[in-house]
């Protein structure tokens, strides 16, 4: 019996979620061991295919630091979506700066918005930026769920459904290193995220420099 692709990654994350559990008395070298898990094949084409989709970001990304390749983003971890939820509408409409950027379900399940809770965006044309993001998702029956969540240490910058059951999000994330690029792919039906990082650190990379390019408006 031929299993989907959604099944197979759900069934392989459990079993990693099992041997994590199970692996609390081994030493820390083959904890690491067991933490470096294999990308499923099916993930890591989506992920390319998400990346293509998605060139004002990897272009703005290179242009900010040369070296900055989409080929380096390795896998780091996978976790469970810490359902939030509540009854709530779409409240963004058409007019709302953020309305041509809702992420629509291919088959018409809910709406995606990774910006409102993070801009504030002022009559001047130039938006502020509240400390921290979300990914929200406004679903067909009327509950508004959060999919992913960030302090002020990061952002989400773009985002993209992948088919009917994955989204990616890509962002940044700062630490004492610099400011380095992520990519989440968000599963919500069966509530799995994983977590892509790469190596590259900016010290120059403007935190709000993308965010601030596409919803600047022209005030004549």
């Amino acid at each position: 019996m031929m299993l989907s692709p959604l099944l197979r990654f759900s069934i392989f994350s459990i079993v990693m979620i099992l041997i994590y559990a199970c692996g609390g008395d081994q030493k820390e070298g083959e904890n690491e061991a067991v933490s470096k898990v294999h990308i499923p094949i099916e993930e890591e084409q989506l992920l390319e295919i998400g990346f293509q989709q998605l060139q004002q970001w990897s272009a703005h990304w290179k242009a900010a630091e040369g070296s900055f390749n989409l080929k380096d983003f390795q896998l780091s971890r996978r976790d469970s979506i810490d359902r939030i939820e509540r009854p709530e509408e779409n409240f963004i409409t058409k007019g709302n700066p953020f309305y041509p950027y809702l992420l629509e379900h291919p088959e018409g399940e809910g709406t995606v918005d990774i910006y409102s809770y993070k801009i504030v965006y002022p009559e001047q044309g130039r938006p502020y930026f509240n400390p921290d993001s979300e990914v929200t998702y406004f679903r067909a029956d009327g509950m508004r769920e959060r999919l992913l969540f960030i302090g002020p240490s990061g952002a989400f910058e773009d985002a993209v459904w992948l088919n009917n059951e994955a989204l990616l999000v890509v962002g940044h994330f700062e630490d004492e290193q610099g400011v380095s690029p992520k990519a989440w792919v968000i599963y919500p039906e069966p509530g799995l995220i994983s977590q892509y990082d790469n190596p590259l650190h900016s010290q120059s990379y403007g935190r709000e420099s993308f965010l601030t390019k596409r919803f600047t408006v022209e005030v004549p």
